[in-house]
This record gives structure tokens, sequence and C-alpha cells, in this order.
């Protein structure tokens, strides 16, 4: 009979022990990716952000708007290649509750600095075309069943309409991204639009843009375009702050505070209350095999059999609940990322997690079963059978 065979049967005998304590590390491992996923995809959007790209908003406040002029005196400095107006719409479909990212821009710009927004030629042009037409992620046609040719009605919250109606406005396409700094949650439309209706007095709120995106030349860095950016307008009329896209995306997790290290510190904890349980289910049934032991020593085994048993037992049981749990990340990574929505809309468990998470299995495992182990190596075969009797 092999070892492993034995270890199998040994775990089986008390099935209900066994289960429960598969369970939880089922439980604990499911915990540790997922809490780990969030830190990590919060992580992935910064460190996926563009090096050729910056960001130009208001000194005071993201709250603040910037003058549509700044563009073009924006395009006229050395090292600025295009610029893109981003206006935050703040839009809310059908009720509160449906909430999701709205974006005015400049279509043709947008495209041509975001090369990782994935968006097949027919629908591209049909966008730039449509001046009430709009582009939304897969995520958002998945979540809501739009597809292109529907009409998304929003009711406006910063830009509510004179009238009370809804801004409507059409699905010319629907892309992908190919990086983890450009969520799918998103929708995308003519700025334009918007501040024709605002100059028409048809709707209420701010002019301008809420920041500018600025792609930079080949040659030059961020730092100096932005330095160059800042200066310009020092004087006013309205002060800018200009940064790179992955220190601006650094600033909205930041905003999360000490969320990461949260997270960090109740997954060690999870961790440590599995180690504790596998420890007591091997301390256990250790005591129950005392006498079995001692007869395997009276055979003639040597003490390094004990040893692998009760280390293959305990490693097996965590490694069988781990990779549960595993499976259960995997499977729920879709879910959770519809529930979290626009908050961590990249959400996803990467293969570093997988594998930390089985090399903590099997560190749980080993250092659950050899207490019992070294107990079990240094017991007498007569003593062991006396004490079993």
């Amino acid at each position: 009979m092999s070892l492993s065979l034995l270890a199998r049967r040994q775990a089986g005998g008390h099935p209900m022990r066994t289960l429960l304590t598969v369970g939880a590390a089922t439980v604990a491992i499911f915990l540790f990716c997922f809490l780990r996923s969030i830190v990590t995809s919060l992580d992935a959007a910064v460190e996926a952000s563009a090096s050729n790209r910056i960001i130009t908003g208001s000194a005071v406040s993201l709250f603040q708007s910037l003058p549509s002029a700044y563009m073009g005196q924006i395009e006229a400095i050395e090292g600025v290649e295009s610029v893109s107006r981003f206006t935050w719409f703040g839009g809310r479909y059908q009720s509160e509750e449906n909430f999701f990212a709205q974006f005015g821009c400049d279509p043709e710009t947008l495209m041509q600095q975001y090369p990782e927004l994935l968006l097949p030629d027919a629908q591209k042009r049909a966008w730039v075309r449509d001046r009430r037409g709009a582009i939304i992620g897969q995520g958002l046609a998945d979540q809501y069943g739009w597809k292109i040719g529907d009409t998304i009605p929003l009711i406006g919250t910063i830009y509510p309409r004179v009238d009370g109606s809804d801004w409507e406005f059409t699905v010319c396409g629907i892309y992908r991204s190919a990086k983890p700094n450009l969520d799918e949650v998103t929708m995308y439309f003519h700025w334009e639009y918007m501040d024709r209706v605002l100059e028409e007095g048809g709707s209420y709120g701010p002019r301008g843009t809420s920041v500018f995106v600025v792609k930079l030349a080949d040659g030059f860095t961020g730092e100096e375009v932005s330095t160059a950016i800042d200066a310009y307008y020092s004087g006013g009329p309205q002060r800018t702050r200009t940064q790179t896209e992955a220190a601006f995306q650094a600033g909205f997790v930041s905003m999360l505070g000490n969320l990461p290290t949260f997270l960090g510190m109740l997954g060690t904890a999870v961790l440590i209350a599995i180690l504790f349980g596998v420890v007591n289910t091997m301390t256990i049934a250790a005591r129950e095999r005392v006498r079995s032991m001692g007869i395997l020593k009276s055979l003639g085994f040597p003490n390094r059999i004990p040893v692998r048993l009760y280390l293959m037992e305990s490693t097996g049981i965590v490694l069988l609940g781990g990779g549960l749990g595993m499976l259960l990340a995997n499977l729920t990574q879709d879910p959770l990322r519809a529930a979290f929505g626009t908050y961590i809309p990249v959400y996803h468990v990467t293969q570093d997690t997988y594998v930390m998470a089985a090399l903590i299995c099997i560190a749980i495992g080993f250092a659950a079963g050899a207490w019992p182990a070294w107990r079990a190596s240094r017991l007498r075969a007569a003593e062991s059978i006396r004490r079993g009797v």
C-alpha cells in the first residue's frame, strides 16, 4: 500500500471533520484571492498607464472646469502632439441607482490617443459622423443589454435639461479594452454636442471641460511638458495642475485611504485562522492514531514514515480546499466585476495570485502537520501501543 493511499484513508476515517476542514480552507483561500485581487486590480490600472499621456486639470479641484479655450493654447506648447477635452457628465440611467461613468470628449482625438481602445473601423466612422452618437464598453453592453443602434436616455444631474427631459444618445459602437488602465464600463460621447446644447440654453451646467488629455510628441517627457503647461497658466486666468496618467490614476486609488493595507491585514488574519484550524485537526488526528503509529514502528517502519503520513495528509487537505477556493475565485470574476461596477471595473485574479495561493496552501499544510509529525517520530513502538490501548 502506498503512503499516499494510506494518507487518504486516514483523512477519510473521519469524513465530517475532514470535510469541514476542507471547507474552511476553501473559504480562506477564496477570501485571500478575492482580497488580494482588489489590490492588484487597482495597482494594475496605475501600472498600465501610458507614459506618453498627461492630464491637465484645475489646480483648485477636479470639480472646477477649465475654459475650453485652453485647448488651442495647450496644443501650441512645444512637446504636445494632441489634446482632447474630457468632461465628466454624471448622468443616471432611468434611476439614481443606475450609475456609470460618462465622458464628453473629442472622438477622433480620443481614438488616436488611446490605441488600447479597440473599436471596429465601421463603428469609428459611425461615431464620428453622428453628433449624438456614443460608444460604450462591452461591460455596459452586457450589463444593460444594449446593442448598436439603441438609444440611451440619461437623466442629467450636473447638466439637467431645461425642459426636464432626458439626454438621448445613440449607441454607435461597443469597444473592448486591451489594457487594464481603460475599463469597459464607460460611455464616451461628443463633447461638442453637450456644449452646443448648453450654448443654446437647452441645459444648465458649467461650461468648459473637466480635464484635458494631452498626448506627448516623440522625444518629450511628461515632466517637462507638464511643467511648461502649468508655467503658462501660472498667472491665470485659471491655474492648472498637470500630471502623468499614472499619477492621475494613483490619485483615485489614494482616495481609498488605507484600504489596500486593511485588506492585506484581513487576508493575513484569514490565513492565520485556517492555519490554526488545520493544526487543531491534525493534532486531534495524531492523538487518535498513536496505536497505529506504534504498530507501524513495531513492524520495522522507520520514523520518517509517520512524518510523511502526517505531512501528506495535512498538505493534501489544505491543497484540496485551496484548489476549490481558487476555482471559486476564478468562477466569480465576472459576477464580482459586474457587482463592483465603476468602483473596480477591471477586477480580475492574476496568475501570480493563484501561484501565491498554492504556495500558501503548501506552507500551511506543512506547518500544520509538522507538530504531530514530530511527536509521532519521537514515540517508541512499545509506548505507542501501550498508550493507544
